[in-house]
């Protein structure tokens, strides 16, 4: 009876305080049964995190996120909170730039290509009628203050036959006035009919002429070879002094009528005058006809 109880009591010692090499076996298969259990954790970790993330609804806004009064954030929230606030990812924003095509025309320099017609012209526009009367009136104000061309000028015929006895010198007046046929040929009032003389308004030159007829009185008479008349027009009646325009033509022994034409250009001071003298060189009087003419213009200053 001892030896059985003796024995009971050595399994039961065995039970409680295995030997040492029950003890390492017991620990390796603990250790081999925490590494398998370990990727299990790990996935049983992320997919815990996957639920949270899909539980929630959505994020919380910034001012949700600010507010004082809102929930605390974790971490995941608030990078879920700074990838929608930033413009990168799904927010980008995508620039589209525009190119432009140069494309040239390749029978033309520079791509240019002929030049078309001319469009249609625009409409004229109808001038308002008190407009057109002021212009109209301002040309015709224009035309009528605006000065002749030719400022001063004069044309005259001789009134009357005049006799002149053989070798004298005589100045010819009177003239007669203007017809209404010669007032477009005046000019300024410097002409006197009277004296026959042309008093210049203005110092210039002035383009002077006189065409005489003229007629021997005594025919049938042989005159000498010296025998002639003189035309001249002369500054102040100085006709030796002074400038003067001359014409001399020889008188025929048959008498008879003959013109002298004489002209040129003189320069007068304002206020000189010029008048026509005769010189009878002849043995015999001569008579100068009313058809005879002076004329004058003032060509410049």
């Amino acid at each position: 009876m001892a030896r059985p109880a003796q024995a009971r009591a050595t399994g039961l010692r065995s039970l409680l305080h295995p030997p040492a090499a029950s003890r390492m076996l017991l620990l390796l298969l603990l250790v081999q049964s925490s590494s398998a259990e370990t990727p299990a954790s790990r996935e049983d970790v992320s997919e815990d995190l996957g639920e949270d993330a899909a539980s929630t609804h959505r994020p919380p806004t910034t001012l949700e996120a600010l507010s004082p009064g809102g929930p605390r954030l974790s971490p995941q929230k608030s990078w879920l909170i700074f990838r929608r606030n930033s413009n990168k990812g799904e927010n980008r924003r995508t620039r589209t730039y525009k190119r432009t095509s140069k494309v040239s025309l390749p029978d033309t320099p520079q791509g240019r290509g002929p030049q078309g017609p001319p469009g249609p012209s625009p409409p004229a526009l109808m001038p308002n009628p008190e407009e057109l009367q002021l212009k109209l009136r301002e040309l015709a104000n224009a035309v009528c203050e605006q000065r002749p061309r030719v400022a001063t000028s004069f044309h005259s015929r001789l009134q009357q036959p005049l006799s002149l006895a053989r070798r004298c010198l005589y100045e010819l007046m009177p003239f007669t006035t203007p017809s209404d046929s010669e007032q477009p040929l005046q000019r300024g009032q410097g002409f006197n009919s009277t004296t026959g003389r042309y008093s210049a308004a203005v110092a210039g030159f002035y383009q002077l002429t006189a065409s005489l007829l003229i007629e021997s009185s005594e025919r049938g008479q042989t005159q000498r070879p010296r025998d002639s008349v003189k035309a001249s027009i002369c500054i102040e009646s100085l006709c030796q002094t002074n400038v003067s325009v001359e014409s001399v033509m020889g008188v025929r022994s048959g008498g008879g009528v003959f013109s002298i034409l004489l002209t040129g250009t003189l320069y007068l001071q304002a206020g000189e005058y010029v008048s026509v003298f005769v010189d009878n060189a002849t043995g015999s009087a001569i008579s100068v006809l009313t058809d005879s003419l002076f004329s004058g213009i003032l060509l410049g200053v």
